[in-house]
């Protein structure tokens, strides 16, 4: 069995012995090391890799937004689990723009491990390390530049709502997993995971919307990528579009609120991992949707053969670095992953995979509706219901 290496750094003593019991709680399969300074662990992971590297924020010689910010620099496939005394939202907020996750001291060491667990098992799914290298230095994914404009405005006009603000930013994939990382980050607060713009917003506050597009803006400055194989704007569109025709199916098929919702985020969501992969492997990119229009296959199967992942399995290992609800992350990672799915009625991955099928699209991709899976869900009755409301 491959063995997940966990690295812990931490200047007290005491949190060590607390760290070290962490092994009952992963059980086998889980290395844990523990040092004390930032240069002990730079030193160390330049010996041998590390999985995962838990750091707490205020460390001596070397603090620990300047360590996480090297090793998202020199070994971006690390993920990268930030700890903190911070107990305000503004400084949760804050602490994500250097770590995937966010736990605060003192440390509920189930909930981490069932964390860590997660993770290592998404990673599975990822094995070119080029491809691991690449979503674990994602800190964010692009937006187009009138969102920007418009939520700058709206931050500054008093008269702004939380649902102006909300709205603005659900049409947005970006802001909204941005946002959904925050505000899901474990210790916020939450007694229920959030899947919604609005709940996003609403317990977030103005304060740290306006940090994180400070954060963001910053970042844009130093990521200036404009891929030639996939045209944002269109991909943009096209996941929107989904989004809605999801919530739409949801709607017919008279789910509550929350449940629709999630559809919505769920197809919102669901092909960042294309704007991953075309943002970062552009020539690469390029030829995987020229083979797949030329010889009429999926892209996603072309995906698997160039990057030994596909764009599905990319946007799920993202959006569960980030803590996304489980339902959001189980969506994107199998949309085009259903031959051994078994799953009864109806749900956000049916509504997607369906939206996504049957919506009229300029975006250039080879539909592949998946009546089998339907089947085995009971739904195939409603595709043409379906079908009839969304090419009316």
């Amino acid at each position: 069995m491959q063995q997940n290496r966990i690295l812990f750094v931490d200047d007290e003593p005491l949190t060590w012995e607390h760290y070290a019991t962490l092994s009952r709680h992963v059980g086998p399969g889980y290395e844990v090391v523990t040092v004390s300074k930032g240069q002990e662990a730079i030193d160390l992971m330049s010996k041998k890799p590390v999985d995962v590297v838990v750091s707490d924020m205020q460390m001596p010689e070397m603090s620990g937004p300047e360590f996480l910010t090297h090793v998202e620099r020199e070994h971006p496939q690390t993920m990268r689990i930030v700890i903190s005394a911070y107990a305000d939202q503004l400084a949760i907020a804050r602490c994500l723009m250097f770590g995937h996750r966010y736990f605060q001291k003192p440390l509920d060491l189930a909930e981490l491990a069932d964390t860590l667990k997660r993770v290592c098992q998404l990673k599975q799914a990822i094995r070119n390390e080029k491809v691991r290298k690449i979503i674990g230095a994602t800190a964010a994914l692009p937006s187009p530049p009138e969102t920007y404009l418009r939520l700058t405005e709206a931050l500054d006009t008093p008269a702004t709502s939380l649902e102006d603000l909300a709205e603005i930013i659900s049409v947005d994939p970006g802001l909204t997993a941005k946002m959904l990382q925050i505000v899901n980050s474990a210790q916020f607060g939450m007694a229920r995971r959030i899947t919604t713009a609005f709940e996003a917003v609403q317990y977030a506050g103005v304060d740290v919307l306006r940090a994180l597009m400070l954060g963001l803006q910053a970042l844009r400055q130093f990521d200036k990528k404009k891929p030639k194989s996939l045209p944002l704007s269109e991909l943009w569109g096209h996941m929107l579009d989904t989004a809605v025709a999801a919530r739409t199916i949801a709607e017919e098929e008279k789910v509550d609120f929350n449940e629709a919702q999630e559809c919505f985020v769920s197809g919102l969501l669901h092909d960042i991992g294309k704007l991953i992969l075309a943002s970062n492997a552009d020539k690469e990119y390029e030829g995987v949707l020229r083979t797949s229009r030329n010889e009429k296959i999926p892209c996603y199967k072309i995906e698997h053969e160039v990057f030994g992942a596909t764009h599905a399995d990319v946007g799920g290992y993202l959006l569960g670095l980030w803590g996304l609800p489980e339902v959001i992350v189980r969506t994107v990672e199998l949309h085009h992953s259903l031959d051994h799915i078994r799953e009864q009625g109806f749900s956000s991955l049916i509504a997607v995979h369906a939206a996504q099928n049957i919506i009229k699209t300029s975006f250039k991709r080879v539909a592949s509706l998946d009546m089998e899976f339907l089947k085995r869900a009971g739904v195939t009755d409603r595709v043409e219901k379906w079908t009839k409301i969304l090419q009316p």
